[in-house]
C-alpha cells in the first residue's frame, strides 16, 4: 500500500494493479457510507451539523461539540435557528439541552421568527423543556465556578422576556396557545406579562378570549390583575372581540361565551369598536383567459357611536340571565351597573331603573323604589305617551305609594 492513511482521512489504494479500480486511487474513502461508519468525522460546517442532527446521530454530533464547540453553539441553519432551537423543537432529550447551556450556547437567540428556544418549548406546552431552558445548575457540577454557573442562569431567565417579531414574550405564547403547564411554572418563576401589548396593541386577554377559555380569561384576571379594557384604546376592546366571537358559534354552541362574558362585565369591561365580517371581490385569471370572481372574506371595524350605551346594554343581557337562574341579587346589581353606565336623561336609564326599583320592593325598601320610579316615570312622559311602561310604573307607584 503506497498512499498515507493519515488521522483525517480515510484513503482507497490499488491492491492489484491488473484490476480496473473500483474507485480512483487516493479517493477520500470517508466519504462512502461505509467509509462514515469506520471513521464518522466531527465537522464544524453547518450544513453537516444540522444533518447529523436531522439523522439522529447524535455521537458524532457530540465529537464535533467536543472539538468545534464554539463554532457550533453560534451556528444558524436556514430558519435562523440555532441547534438550541433545533434540541428544543424537536424535543431532544433535555441532557442535550443542559449540555448545550454549558457549552455556551445563547437562551436569547431568536429565529427568524423572533422565537427563542423557550418560545418553541411553551409553544408545545412542554413544561419539562422550559425547565431545562430554565433552572439553574446544581451546586454538585463542579466544572465552573459560582459565577458562571450564575452568569448562565441569568442568561437563561433573560429569554424569558425576549419578544418574537409579533412582540410576544414566552408567556403571551403560553396564552396564545393555551400552555397551561407552562403558563403556571412561569406563575411560579414570578413572571406576569399579562398587560403587556403586542405589536397591534392587544393584551394576553385577548387571546385567551378568541380562544373561548374561560379559564385563562379567569387566571389572568384573578391571578395576574389583567386588566380588562386594556389594549391599544383605537381598536377592539376584549369585550368586543367576546361579542364578534359568540356571534360567529352556533346558538347552542355560546354558554362559554356568556360565561366569559359575565367574568367580562364583573369586572366592568366596555365596548369599543364593533368587530364585522366583511367581503370583498377579488377577479383572479384562469388558464382559458376567463376570469372569475372570487370571495374574500375579512374582518372589519366599526366604531360604535355611545360606547357607554353598548356597555349598558351588555350589563342588562347579563341582568337578564341572571334572572334566567333565579339569581336575584346578581342580576339586580347588573342592572345597577347599567344604569350606572348611562346618563339619566335618556329612555335607556328608566329602562334599568324600573327592575332596579322592583327589587328594591321586594326587599322592602320602598322609598329607594320609589324615587327611582319617579324618575323614570318623569323620564318616559318626556318621550312618550300612554305606554305599557309609562302605565306600569304609575301602577307600581300607586300601589307602594299608599302602602309606604
Amino acid at each position: 500500500m503506497t498512499d498515507n492513511i493519515n488521522s483525517c482521512d480515510l484513503q482507497a489504494s490499488d491492491l492489484n494493479d491488473n484490476q480496473p479500480p473500483s474507485i480512483q486511487s487516493g479517493e477520500l474513502y470517508h466519504t462512502s457510507i461505509p467509509g462514515s461508519i469506520l471513521l464518522p468525522m466531527a465537522t464544524k460546517c453547518p450544513t453537516e451539523i444540522f444533518s447529523l442532527l436531522r439523522h439522529g446521530k447524535l455521537d458524532v454530533f457530540r465529537q464535533s461539540v467536543d472539538i468545534y464547540h464554539q463554532d457550533i453553539i453560534k451556528m444558524k441553519n436556514e430558519h435562523g435557528q440555532t441547534v438550541l432551537h433545533f434540541f428544543t423543537i424537536h424535543a431532544f432529550p433535555h441532557l442535550w439541552v443542559r449540555l448545550l447551556l454549558m457549552r455556551g450556547c445563547d437562551p436569547c437567540c431568536q429565529d427568524n421568527d423572533g422565537h427563542t428556544a423557550v418560545h418553541y418549548a411553551v409553544e408545545r406546552d412542554d413544561v419539562e423543556m422550559l425547565k431545562a431552558l430554565t433552572l439553574r445548575f446544581g451546586s454538585q457540577i463542579k466544572l465552573f465556578p459560582e459565577e458562571a454557573v450564575k452568569a448562565i442562569h441569568e442568561r437563561c431567565l433573560k429569554a424569558l422576556s425576549v419578544r418574537d417579531k409579533h412582540g410576544l414574550t414566552p408567556f403571551m405564547i403560553s396564552c396564545q396557545y393555551e400552555s397551561i403547564k407552562c403558563f403556571n411554572y412561569l406563575i411560579q418563576l414570578k413572571i406576569n406579562d399579562a398587560n403587556l401589548k403586542d405589536n397591534y396593541g392587544d393584551t394576553c386577554l385577548y387571546y385567551a378570549v378568541a380562544r373561548r377559555n374561560e379559564m385563562f380569561v379567569d387566571k389572568l384576571i384573578k391571578e395576574c390583575n389583567a386588566d380588562v379594557n386594556d389594549g391599544d384604546k383605537n381598536r377592539p376592546s376584549i369585550l368586543d372581540v367576546l361579542q364578534f366571537n359568540r356571534e360567529q358559534q352556533k346558538p347552542f354552541d355560546r354558554t362559554k361565551d356568556d360565561s366569559i362574558e359575565q367574568i367580562l362585565l364583573a369586572n366592568n369591561a366596555v365596548n369599543r369598536r364593533r368587530i364585522r365580517r366583511t367581503f370583498s371581490k377579488r377577479q383572479m385569471s384562469v388558464d382559458n383567459d376567463e376570469s372569475t370572481i372570487s370571495n374574500l372574506a375579512c374582518l372589519s371595524v366599526d366604531s360604535i357611536a355611545d360606547p357607554s350605551i353598548e356597555t349598558a346594554r351588555n350589563y342588562a343581557r347579563l341582568a337578564l340571565s341572571y334572572e334566567t337562574k333565579r339569581d336575584i341579587n346578581n342580576a339586580h346589581e347588573s342592572y345597577k351597573l347599567a344604569m350606572n353606565s348611562v346618563p339619566n336623561n335618556i329612555l335607556d336609564w328608566a329602562d334599568y331603573a324600573v327592575p332596579v326599583a322592583t327589587t328594591h320592593l321586594v326587599r322592602g325598601e320602598n322609598q329607594l323604589a320609589i324615587d327611582l320610579l319617579q324618575q323614570a316615570l318623569a323620564l318616559r312622559q318626556r318621550f312618550e305617551k300612554d305606554t305599557e311602561q309609562i302605565s306600569r310604573i304609575k301602577n307600581l307607584l300607586a300601589k307602594y305609594s299608599k302602602t309606604d
